[in-house]
């Protein structure tokens, strides 16, 4: 399906279920990240069994020079994957960013784009404080729609990557250690291995069982991504995509995932605060617990908490993920919708003053009857919520 045809079928997905939307596209997104991490482990193990077999020739060991040689080819093996590996993560992170983004162009092509077209010349589509911001917003527009969400997603990008965990590490120091963890742990098989006369054929199993890659996960994640309607998906049910223990994972793959799903996870929160608190039309933000949540945490704590004990907050006041590996949400309250309407209505004959929607105008960077259909952001949560050839996404 083209992503045309696949923007098409967002008009699906109420207005209330947007948020849900994003999550569920999230949920896809870390699917596929999942199998794909999977994949990539799954061919170096069958390399580096090659390598070591090789090595170990007629005799079917490895002595001192030929495990040398071993790690040798190993280390170039390994940097070939972590490279596409890394590679892979970057693209993730900034579709992860856009689908926050996407929800916020559909509910401005939902909520004011209709309003503002059909009001053109007799309301006030935009709220430019001075002569030389309105200019500006008019070459924005010009510009195409590529560039209204761009900028703000880099911000939010370059925010994230240099985000430091409890481990004081940010994203670039994250991912050299996870590559300087697992040639230290290569390394070890392979000298401990020589060191206790282990068959090649043996230290190749141990080699596996270090990566800790599932071989069913690929086809599991496959599953779950592709083997659902677009009505099902459209409405918005996350049940079932992260049941199952096939992708769980050890060793290399799970740390690989934890790492990337915190990360993904991280710049998805930043850009659905930035999106809530660009909204004047959201009235608080919804705590939510991911569908995979195994156990009772602080997760639980705070959608069991705020003033009314239902996981209710001011916008911005909940910092999302909350631990590793967290795929909590948040989702948006909003305000009714024909108190909106007769307020922007009013806002738009200045008949009445709103401060919020006097930023949405102006932080928006285009007219208020802008489409938006067209935006990379909406192509990219559409692709990730409904589509079907993510592969060539990524790509």
């Amino acid at each position: 399906m083209k992503t045309a045809e696949l923007v098409q079928q967002l008009e699906k997905v109420p207005l209330g279920r947007m948020y849900q939307a994003s999550q569920k596209a999230m949920v896809r997104l870390h699917l596929y990240f999942t199998g794909q991490t999977h994949e990539m482990l799954l061919d170096f193990g069958e390399r580096a069994r090659g390598i070591i077999l090789k090595q170990g020739g007629s005799e079917g060991k490895l002595d001192g020079i030929r495990g040398y040689a071993a790690q040798q080819e190993l280390m170039r093996a390994w940097g070939d994957v972590v490279d596409r590996w890394a590679r892979l993560l970057t693209t993730a992170r900034k579709e992860a960013g856009a689908i926050p983004f996407g929800v916020l162009a559909l509910m401005h092509e939902r909520l004011i784009a209709p309003l503002a077209s059909a009001s053109a010349g007799s309301l006030r589509l935009m709220s430019p404080s001075t002569e030389g911001l309105r200019q500006g917003l008019a070459e924005a527009a010009g510009s195409g729609p590529a560039a209204v969400f761009e900028p703000q997603l880099r911000r939010l990008l370059d925010v994230a990557a240099e985000y430091l965990y409890g481990d004081g590490l940010n994203l670039s120091m994250r991912i050299w250690s996870m590559d300087r963890d697992t040639r230290d742990g290569i390394n070890a098989v392979i000298m401990n291995g020589v060191a206790n006369g282990a068959s090649a054929w043996d230290l190749a199993e141990q080699l596996e069982q270090f990566l800790g890659a599932g071989r069913d996960c690929p086809r599991w994640t496959s599953t779950r991504l592709y083997g659902r309607t677009k009505s099902e998906i459209a409405a918005g049910d996350l049940g079932g995509l992260l049941s199952g223990d096939e992708c769980d994972g050890s060793g290399v793959a799970y740390n690989a995932l934890r790492l990337a799903r915190t990360e993904l996870q991280k710049i998805h929160a930043l850009a659905t605060d930035r999106v809530l608190a660009m909204q004047p039309w959201v009235e608080l933000e919804q705590c939510n617990l991911s569908p995979a949540h195994p156990e009772p945490d602080e997760c639980d704590d705070v959608v069991n908490g705020g003033e009314k004990n239902d996981g209710r907050y001011p916008v911005g006041t909940i910092e999302y993920p909350l631990h590793p590996n967290c795929l909590c949400y948040k989702t948006a309250v909003l305000m009714d919708s024909k108190a909106f309407t007769a307020r922007l209505k009013a806002w738009m004959r200045d008949e009445e003053a709103w401060a919020e929607m006097d930023a949405y105008a102006e932080g928006l960077g285009v007219g208020l009857g802008t489409s938006m259909l067209e935006q990379p952001v909406v192509q990219a949560l559409a692709v990730w919520l409904m589509g079907g050839a993510l592969e060539t996404w990524l790509k």
